[in-house]
C-alpha cells in the first residue's frame, strides 16, 4: 500500500481572491514537491474541491462572496468532504478568530505575513496527521488491505482525473468461487484464511502502482491506473493463475480445499458516465464468468 501512495504527489487547493499571494503559495508548494491548484473565490472552490478531492486545503478567510468560515461549514455538509485537511490562512491574529476556526473543524492556522518554512512544515503535519488517520479507518482488519472506503474514496479521484485529462484507468471486481459453502461445511475460520490467502496473492502478483482492496464480503477490488484493457488483463490472467494453483490443506480434516476466483474487468472511457458505472460494468462481467462456471445464469454464489 506505501508503493503505491508514495508515487502520487499531494495535491492542494489554494484559495486566496488575491492574485498575488496566490503566485507565491503555488511557487512555494509546487516548489516542495506538491501538486497545486488554486480558487479566487469561495463558491469557486466548492466547485474544485468536489472534481479534485485534494489532499488539503489552504483557505484564506477574508474573500468577498463567501469567507473561509463560510466555505468550511458547507464542506462540513458532505461526510466525504468534511474530512480533508483545511488551513485557514488569515492577515488577522485573533485568538477568538482562531478559536472560532478550531470550532470548524479546522486542521491549523497560519498568519500573513508567513515563512515558508512554517507554512510547508504545518501542512506536512496536517497531511501527516491525516495519513495516519486513513491507514486506520481505511484498512480491512481481516486482510490488512484497503477497504471499501479508502475504495470509493480512490476510484471517485481516479474518475474525475481521467474525465478531466483524457487519461485511462482500468478495475476488476474478484469474487471468491464457493466461499459460503466453505464457511458452512468448514468454520468462518477457514473461510476467513481462504480470503487472507488470496488477499496476499493479490498484493504479490499485482504491480506496485495497482491498488488492492477488500470490497467487503468474499469480493476485492483492483484498481489499475493508468493502464487500458489490455494492460489489466494480462495481470489479471497471471493472477488467476497463481490462485488456481492454490491449495489449502486442512490437515486436521484430512481435506484439500482448490481456490477459485470469478472476475471482471472494466476500463474507464468517455462513453462512461460515472465511477458507479464502471464498477457495474466490472461487476456484471463478473457475475457473467462465475455463472459460466457453474452453468446456471439464473443464481448468484453466495
Amino acid at each position: 500500500m506505501e508503493n503505491a501512495r508514495a508515487k502520487r504527489k499531494a495535491e492542494i487547493l489554494v484559495v486566496d481572491d488575491e492574485q498575488d499571494m496566490l503566485k507565491v503559495l503555488s511557487m512555494i508548494l509546487s516548489d516542495a514537491g506538491y501538486d497545486v491548484f488554486t480558487a479566487t473565490s469561495g463558491k469557486e472552490a466548492l466547485s474544485k474541491v468536489e472534481e479534485l478531492l485534494p489532499d488539503l486545503i489552504v483557505l484564506d478567510i477574508m474573500m468577498p462572496d463567501m469567507d473561509g468560515m463560510e466555505v468550511k461549514t458547507e464542506l462540513n455538509r458532505n461526510s466525504f468532504l468534511s474530512g480533508i485537511p483545511v488551513i485557514f490562512l488569515t492577515g488577522l491574529n485573533d485568538l477568538s478568530d482562531k478559536m472560532k476556526g478550531f470550532g470548524f473543524g479546522i486542521d491549523d492556522y497560519i498568519t500573513k505575513p508567513f515563512e515558508s518554512e512554517e507554512l510547508l512544515a504545518r501542512i506536512a503535519s496536517a497531511l501527516d496527521r491525516r495519513r495516519y488517520y486513513e491507514e486506520i479507518s481505511m484498512t480491512d482488519g481481516l486482510t490488512g488491505l484497503y477497504n471499501v472506503h479508502y475504495f470509493q474514496k480512490l476510484i471517485t479521484q481516479l474518475f474525475n482525473m481521467a474525465r478531466r485529462y483524457n487519461s485511462i484507468f482500468s478495475l476488476a471486481v474478484i469474487d471468491v468461487d464457493g466461499l459460503k459453502v466453505i464457511n458452512d461445511t468448514y468454520g468462518h475460520m477457514v473461510g476467513s484464511h481462504v480470503l487472507k490467502r488470496i488477499a496476499m496473492i493479490l498484493q504479490q502478483s499485482t504491480r506496485d502502482a495497482d491498488i488492492v482492496t477488500r470490497y467487503g464480503g468474499d469480493e476485492f477490488a483492483v484498481i489499475f491506473p493508468e493502464t487500458d484493457a489490455s494492460g489489466s488483463g494480462q495481470v489479471i490472467e497471471r493472477l488467476r493463475d497463481r490462485i488456481n494453483s492454490e491449495c489449502l490443506s486442512l490437515k486436521d480434516k484430512d481435506v484439500k480445499i482448490y481456490l477459485s476466483v470469478s472476475i471482471g474487468i472494466s476500463s474507464y472511457t468517455n462513453s462512461i458516465e460515472s465511477e458507479e458505472q464502471l464498477f457495474e460494468k466490472a461487476d456484471a462481467n463478473m457475475y457473467k464468468e462465475k455463472n459460466a462456471k457453474r452453468g446456471d445464469r439464473g443464481q448468484n454464489d453466495g
